[in-house]
């Protein structure tokens, strides 16, 4: 190679292995390597060879040699310059031309990684889905058919709507979040999104699941909007449908994106809107590092590139209320929310009490309600739990069931089967309890399928359907039954069912989660949505308890405002950042000194240690906002250190989990 052609690649020692001509127009590419290693989370620089030149762009996927390994990478930028002193390798092949990683992409997934402490590949990996050859090479489809003006009928009643709606078509960046009451929310996401697109303005939609997905696009197809307009996103979809529908995001051949969690990264041109449906759902929440949500990156993506952003469903998150009043608040009239929501009232209004004193699981008024509305239409029965009994417990002294063979939980399939462990599947031949020696076992919990068999007998002639786990029924008709279904898997019913009963109440507020209030309220108010205007629901659950008052009087905003302010004081998520560790005591204190080598500790929280399973244990590191950006970054500066040094093991980072 020619010292000329060296010269290209600025660095007093800077040379390449290459035995190719390099490039002569900016022979320097940085590129980021896939590698889940915090210590390698940054910018690496590869000289460009000339017969690539034309190839290497920015956004493109490429193959590099990184360790003696060659290694999948995305190249970021090119240039004409390096800081790199050593040996600078060139890029060995190009996977693709495609430019799949856009820079507002780039940019959103580096404040992804920064926000939650994580892995700038690792999120890239959700942004991006893996390459599909035929797909890629695949003729564009071009769709025809006009766009329709439409009215947005669905919107008419809800007060501050027009200005909203014309204020997006006009290109501003109006936020809001939308509580639509007993109103279909797909109908008015499709109404809005259609509109942006006829005025040439793209949307991205994400909903919780697939059913989610095709209510949007079934609520556009009735609206009149032709295919081409709308592309889905779904992380179930095969690898070369995912590739080739996520393609026509990226090549601007649709103007609606509607997917699950990962569409919130969609690369659509001129994006104009974000749209998020129930941002509550726990299934908009990433299981693996960093942890983001869906929710939060709408946020960010709708801050970083000023486009609107619509929260929407029939509840609403405590976060998302924490963002009031950059965040306007967009319903119905309170005369039309009280009219057009079911009269709502508690199981235990006349403290109806068992033998023992304790609230029977369906009482009387669950009945008659039930009775009654059985000659209009179909009943909901909701319950915390699929299957028969999921969880058993000593008859005598109520001791949880466990396992002879690895201590997991004990219950049943069915009513004749024997106990069978949830974990290693072992059947117990002759269960004893280990405390009292008792010998016969009862229910703790009753899942759905017990429901519907106790409500058969109790109903006779009633048809009865279970709709929970991996039987969801989707929808029904509006003959007389009664439907038994878990959270999520609540069926359609023409106009609504005629009625609600919600089991499991107080169990589902009992639960040990920061989150147990705002779950059971936001999975009632779900779930009284179903239910037509002149319906009732009752909920099996203590009158008294703000949940419950919530979702009498039809008020997500003010349940969460409520949740919130009891949140705050005692230093809670979302009024306060939250910083989980898990792991060994050695590696958090280790990882703990690391951090105040670079900051000071004392301003904030720290709470523990907690035990845990596998003999870890957990601290909660809390503090304020603005402190929060700082204490970040020096817990991944601190991993980075930890990881190329190869110090113990690596410490699990959640920032603001779900789950506490």
């Amino acid at each position: 190679m020619s010292e000329e052609q060296l010269s290209l690649v600025p660095g007093r020692n800077a040379r390449t292995k290459a035995e190719v001509p390099m490039a002569a127009i900016d022979p320097v590419a940085h590129v980021v390597i896939d590698s889940p290693l915090p210590h390698l989370d940054r910018i690496f620089d590869y000289a460009v060879p000339e017969k690539l030149s034309d190839s290497v762009k920015a956004g493109v996927r490429v193959r590099v040699r990184f360790a003696g390994k060659l290694t999948d990478a995305f190249v970021l930028t090119r240039d004409s310059h390096t800081d790199h002193q050593g040996v600078l390798l060139a890029i060995a092949s190009v996977a693709s031309d495609e430019q799949v990683l856009t820079p507002e992409i780039v940019t959103l997934c580096r404040a992804v990684a920064t926000r939650w402490s994580g892995v700038f590949f690792d999120v890239v990996r959700n942004a991006v889905p893996n390459r599909h050859a035929r797909a890629e090479a695949a003729p564009p489809v071009i769709g025809d058919g006009e766009i329709p003006d439409i009215e947005t009928k669905s919107w008419i009643s809800y007060v501050g709507s027009a200005a909203l709606i014309k204020r997006s078509v006009d290109g501003e960046a109006p936020r809001a979040i939308v509580t639509t009451g007993t109103d279909n929310p797909a109908q008015l996401i499709a109404e809005y999104v259609l509109t942006l697109a006829r005025s040439h303005r793209a949307s991205v939609v994400v909903v919780p699941d697939r059913h989610a997905v095709e209510q949007v696009e079934q609520g556009l197809i009735s609206l009149g909007a032709p295919a081409w307009v709308m592309t889905s996103v779904m992380a179930d979809d095969g690898p070369e449908k995912r590739y080739r529908q996520w393609l026509r995001a990226l090549r601007g051949q649709a103007r609606i994106v509607i997917g699950t969690r990962s569409a919130v990264f969609a690369p659509i041109p001129e994006l104009a809107a974000i749209v998020v449906w129930d941002d509550w759902n726990s299934s908009l929440y990433d299981p693996q590092a960093p942890y983001w949500n869906a929710r939060d990156v709408a946020v960010l993506r709708s801050q970083q590139q000023d486009t609107a952003l619509l929260i929407v469903g029939s509840a609403v998150s405590t976060d998302a209320v924490a963002l009031m009043p950059w965040l306007a608040h967009v319903s119905r009239s309170k005369e039309d929310s009280r009219n057009a929501w079911p009269r709502v009232r508690s199981a235990f209004d006349d403290t109806y009490k068992d033998t023992i004193g304790k609230p029977v699981r369906i009482p009387p008024l669950a009945f008659q309600v039930t009775q009654k509305a059985l000659t209009v239409g179909p009943v909901l029965f909701l319950t915390s739990r699929a299957g028969y009994m999921p969880r058993l417990a000593c008859d005598t002294c109520r001791t949880l069931a466990s396992c002879t063979i690895c201590s997991g939980p004990l219950m049943t399939s069915r009513r004749s089967s024997l106990p069978t462990c949830f974990y290693c599947g072992h059947q117990e031949q002759s269960w004893h309890c280990e405390r009292c020696k008792g010998v016969s076992l009862r229910a703790n919990q009753i899942g759905s399928e017990r429901t519907a068999e106790e409500l058969g007998r109790a109903f006779p002639g009633i048809p009865v359907r279970s709709s929970s786990g991996d039987r969801i029924v989707r929808t029904i008709d509006a003959r007389p039954s009664i439907v038994v279904a878990t959270p999520g898997a609540v069926p359609d019913a023409p106009g609504g069912f005629a009625a609600a009963i919600i089991l499991d109440g107080n169990g589902m507020l009992a639960r040990p989660d920061l989150r147990a209030s705002e779950d059971a309220f936001t999975k009632w108010m779900e779930t009284v949505a179903h239910v037509r205007p002149d319906g009732e629901a009752v909920i099996v659950a203590d009158s008294e308890h703000p949940a419950v008052q919530g979702v009498i009087r039809n008020d997500p905003v003010g349940f969460a405002a409520r949740e919130n302010q009891s949140r705050a004081e005692v230093s809670l998520p979302p009024e306060v950042r939250l910083i989980a560790l898990s792991g060994s005591q050695a590696d958090i204190d280790d990882l703990l000194d690391l951090v105040r080598q670079s900051i000071d500790l004392d301003p904030v929280n720290i709470r523990g240690p907690v035990p845990m399973a596998s003999a870890q244990i957990r601290y909660l590191v809390s503090c304020t906002k603005t402190q929060a950006p700082a204490l970040i970054a020096a817990f991944s500066a601190a991993t980075a250190v930890r990881s190329a040094k190869h110090k113990g093991a690596p410490v699990n980072i959640k920032i603001d989990p779900r789950d506490i």
